[in-house]
């Protein structure tokens, strides 16, 4: 088991709804994706952009699944929920974007680490046309594309691309697929709600593996521990080699 199955499973029937709705496109990366990196950063400014995802006046949604469980995963693919770029162009669109990746040696003691790794891969991203205008801690992310890119054939796929070889290059991942939402609020929402539970399991990791902090009387994530059997072995774990460190 991993701690995210759970949450995993709730995506994919996500998916297989929206699948019935007709509202699911697919696709596969594979191969290099050929389109110009920028050295810096992309800027785009608000007279040059040709759509604009996740605006703090609109919902969004971007975070990270695990999973240790071979064959959960479907390595390399890219699906979207709701209209591809082109369809949205001119317009702000609410967002949401989820990474589910197949690892291997995951443990109680190197999980939050791997994690915050991985974290940070999904907004290394340096594609010419396309700016990360904003993200926070509360797993939002607000981005914009150009409309010279779009012109050029800036796309989800592309986009996908650039972020599944990022987690390729991570010598413990065996699959890695990203999810795009614009199917509107109400689909966005419905997916933080998963996103929610996921970041009670990360705040634990984070307090256990920052703080050092066991006191689970006055801990506020003790009833999520409770639910979690890795976040208890992981407890466990920790209070070892914290012990064995001051022995």
């Amino acid at each position: 088991m991993s701690p995210f199955d759970k949450h995993i499973e709730q995506i994919r029937r996500l998916l297989e709804k929206h699948q019935a709705a007709g509202r699911i496109a697919e696709h596969a990366h594979a191969g290099e994706i050929d389109w110009p990196r920028s050295n810096r950063r992309s800027l785009v400014l608000a007279n040059d952009t040709g759509v604009e995802l996740g605006h703090p006046r609109d919902a969004s949604t971007a975070f990270l699944l695990w999973t240790n469980n071979p064959g959960s995963v479907s390595d390399n693919r890219i699906t979207v929920i709701g209209p591809e770029l082109p369809e949205i162009a001119g317009r702000r669109a609410a967002f949401g974007k989820i990474v589910i990746v197949e690892g291997e040696d995951f443990n109680e003691t190197n999980s939050f680490e791997r994690y915050r790794e991985m974290e940070l891969l999904r907004y290394d991203i340096d594609l010419s046309g396309y700016m990360m205008r904003g993200v926070s801690q509360y797993q939002r992310e607000w981005s914009r594309i150009s409309r010279d890119a779009l012109r050029n054939g800036f796309s989800f796929k592309l986009l996908g691309g650039a972020l599944l070889e990022k987690f390729a290059a991570l010598p413990y991942i065996k699959a890695a697929e990203i999810i795009f939402i614009t199917q509107g609020r109400e689909a966005v929402l419905e997916a933080k709600t998963i996103a929610d539970g996921a970041i009670k399991i990360i705040g634990a990791m984070n307090k256990m593996a920052e703080t050092l902090s066991f006191d689970c009387s006055t801990c506020e994530y003790r009833d999520v521990c409770a639910d979690v059997a890795e976040l208890r072995s992981m407890r466990k774990a920790l209070i070892h080699n914290k012990a064995a460190t001051h022995a």
